[in-house]
């Protein structure tokens, strides 16, 4: 009997073990439940009218059965919220609910007061038309792309021309992929639309592009400036201006060219220079000079124009040397000396003629506009490794002109020595960094000490304190320099500055067939005045001077005797995060900076990138490229590239030549529309040993 009793009570105790456990299912307590949601696709927005799938992954329990609801804060959803099956497929309601934030829970169903909740916001589908606004010449082609956002959206629009806005139908075509052709005349209406329309909502998801057709996209003056060599592998600068009609017909200009043979000033003639554009974002140059004036009477270059009809260039079809540069269209009212006032940096790459070893300067003057430099400035000087630094300027023999047709001189006198620039004005304001005051720069000196360099003037902001906070956030930079053997070295940088002195830094370099990814450094700064500091970059560190004409914004030389690669670069600025695919969509001008040796290649594309879902999208296009030979309008392709969250990618072409670029993004999309307007990119292959810094602007 006793026995029995035991055994009675040893079962009572095993089924209240049990039945304590029987919530959790499986053997495990019911408080020690969890349950996350997850959502396919990624991120937390969601288009209206779209879908999302939910999943719950619930633990410590073997009964992962859950329930699903919407809810916004904390109150049950009705339909205006969207809807939610068993399955937790998830679809947003047709009119964008108010707010807009909805949590999507997941209830355990072995037990109900374990939950999990992912916020999701409900956007509207919003379409934007790239390029827009858009110029295009008669009877030329523009590709339009549209960007369909939120990125989980279906990229897919209709496009047509408004024929409100259109109403003597003479206004071209468009097809189904938004390739708009001009008509030969220029409608009777002047500027149109021309709409995208979302597939997925259509009362509510329409771009707009408003199209312009022009006689010509280049009209008015242009300054340009140009680096390179020539077929001996000497170096080459020019930099002048020209004023181009919009019948392909330029009128005279000037040109200061610097080559083997010294500086020569010369002018560009109308006879025998030309212009042509064989479509909407491409065409060729012909500079012709006087007899007797310039080494070389006539220039060829190709060139890629961006929507501002701003152009790059590369020399191609003259058989006399390969180099690139850029022309850009320039602001009349600023010919004048009044049109320089205030602090100006400057930055110049280049070579020593007599050496041919690379070399670099840059600097700081304050113009008073009326001819005059104040003594406050400094130059700093890299001549093939061997550093020069001055401070102050001799006031009495400094100074500057500026000439009725845009060009100009620029004399800088310090501790007795006199350094000799001609300068072409481009255009800009001295208020802020928004549009700052641009002018190239080419020094004209003749053979001795100096090197023979060529670059940009730009405006300081005048609100900005250029101290160590003038380093305060991301920035991107670029840097071109040469090693001991003749090779190329270029490197790509995204950095943070914490106001302090400290910098924090990734970057990627192909230092002459070397490839480095993503490398981190740290390093510090120091402000030295007027915008002008002192950084240590890359790993192991090199000693470089900034110039800033803004915050996070300058021009880098490097100051190290030891390492002798001259590098030379500028800095931009970045928000550092808000980067994806739906921002590079759209068409893009690129092309070759400035080249470190003469066995470099150049190459000037257009490039239309096309997203393709969250993670990816494509490239095509057309390309000019000097590689030992002159190779035009070669086919781009590349099918799957990447932009990730911080603003770095890869582009991976496979034709005309497999080949695989890093590209670090420089916009804030958030502050142009959600889209990148600019990039850079190396060649990341190592069996390119002359590898240079390619550009890319919208």
């Amino acid at each position: 009997m006793m026995m029995k009793n035991v055994l009675f009570a040893v079962t009572l105790l095993s089924v209240a073990l049990w039945s304590g456990c029987a919530t959790g299912g499986g053997g495990h307590a019911a408080d020690k439940i969890t349950v996350t949601v997850s959502k396919s696709p990624l991120g937390q927005a969601v288009g209206v009218t779209l879908t999302a799938q939910f999943s719950a992954d619930v633990k410590n329990t073997d009964n992962h059965a859950v329930t699903w609801s919407l809810a916004q804060g904390g109150t049950a959803c009705t339909a205006a919220c969207g809807t939610i099956n068993s399955s937790g497929l998830y679809t947003a309601p047709a009119i964008l609910p108010n707010p807009a934030k909805v949590d999507v829970k997941a209830t355990s169903v072995a037990n109900p007061d374990k939950s999990g909740i992912f916020q999701i916001t409900v956007f509207p589908i919003t379409v934007v038309v790239i390029p827009g606004p858009a110029s295009v010449g008669i009877g030329l082609q523009q590709q339009l792309t549209a960007a369909v956002t939120p990125d989980s959206a279906p990229q897919t629009v209709t496009w047509a021309i408004s024929a409100t806005d259109c109403p003597a139908n003479d206004c071209g075509t468009v097809n189904a992929s938004g390739l708009y052709t001009a008509p030969n005349a220029i409608p009777s209406g002047g500027s149109f639309s021309i709409e995208a329309t979302s597939t997925i909502n259509p009362p509510n998801s329409i771009g707009v592009s408003n199209v312009t057709v022009v006689s010509s996209r280049l009209s008015g003056p242009y300054a340009f400036r140009f680096s390179g060599f020539d077929n001996n592998s000497k170096p080459v600068a020019l930099a002048g201006n020209f004023v181009a009609n919009t019948n392909g017909t330029l009128q005279s200009g000037v040109q200061d060219e610097l080559t083997a043979a010294g500086h020569n000033h010369c002018t560009i003639q109308a006879s025998g220079s030309s212009y042509t554009l064989d479509a909407n974002n491409h065409g060729t140059l012909t500079l012709k000079t006087n007899s007797g004036g310039c080494a070389v009477n006539t220039r060829k270059y190709n060139f890629v124009l961006n929507a501002a009809g701003n152009g790059q260039m590369i020399e191609f079809g003259d058989a006399v040397g390969r180099g690139s540069g850029q022309f850009s269209l320039a602001t009349k009212s600023a010919f004048n000396n009044s049109s320089l006032t205030g602090g100006f940096a400057f930055g110049l790459t280049g070579a020593n003629i007599i050496s041919s070893k690379r070399a670099g300067s840059a600097g700081f003057f304050v113009a008073d506009g009326a001819g005059g430099i104040a003594a406050t400035g400094s130059l700093d000087i890299n001549d093939g490794g061997s550093i020069t630094s001055r401070t102050g300027f001799d006031t009495a023999l400094s100074q500057y002109s500026i000439s009725s047709d845009g060009s100009g001189t620029l004399v800088l006198v310090s501790n007795g020595v006199t350094y000799n620039f001609a300068i072409y004005v481009v255009g800009g304001k001295t208020v802020n960094a928004t549009n700052p005051l641009t002018l190239y720069m080419i020094s004209t000196d003749p053979l001795a000490n100096k090197p023979s360099v060529v670059g940009e003037i730009v405006f300081q902001d005048k609100t900005q304190t250029f101290d160590k906070s003038a380093l305060s956030s991301f920035s991107v930079s670029n840097l071109t320099g040469i090693d001991t053997n003749g090779g190329t070295l270029v490197s790509l940088t995204a950095a943070r500055g914490d106001s302090n002195g400290n910098i924090s830094a990734s970057y990627d370099a192909n230092n002459a067939g070397a490839i480095l990814a993503a490398k981190t450094f740290n390093s510090t700064y120091n402000a030295t005045g007027n915008g002008r500091y002192t950084v240590d970059w890359l790993s192991p560190a090199v000693h470089f001077v900034l110039y800033l004409t803004a915050a996070n914004r300058g021009f880098l030389l490097e100051l190290d005797p030891s390492s002798r690669a001259v590098y030379t670069g500028t800095m931009d600025p970045q928000p550092g995060s808000g980067f994806g695919t739906s921002e590079m969509a759209g068409t893009f001008a690129a092309a070759t900076g400035s080249s470190g040796v003469s066995a470099s290649s150049q190459v000037a594309m257009n490039l239309l990138m096309t997203p393709e879902g969250l993670t990816n999208f494509t490239v095509a296009g057309t390309q000019d490229e000097t590689d030992g030979g002159q190779n035009a309008g070669q086919t781009v392709a590349g099918p799957t590239n990447t932009m990730q969250d911080v603003g770095t990618g890869t582009i991976t072409l496979t034709a005309p030549v497999a080949t695989k670029y890093v590209t670090y993004a420089l916009d804030n999309p958030k502050q142009s529309g959600f889209l990148i307007l600019h990039f850079e990119m190396i060649d990341v292959d190592p069996a390119n040993t002359h590898p240079t810094i390619i550009f890319a602007e919208r």
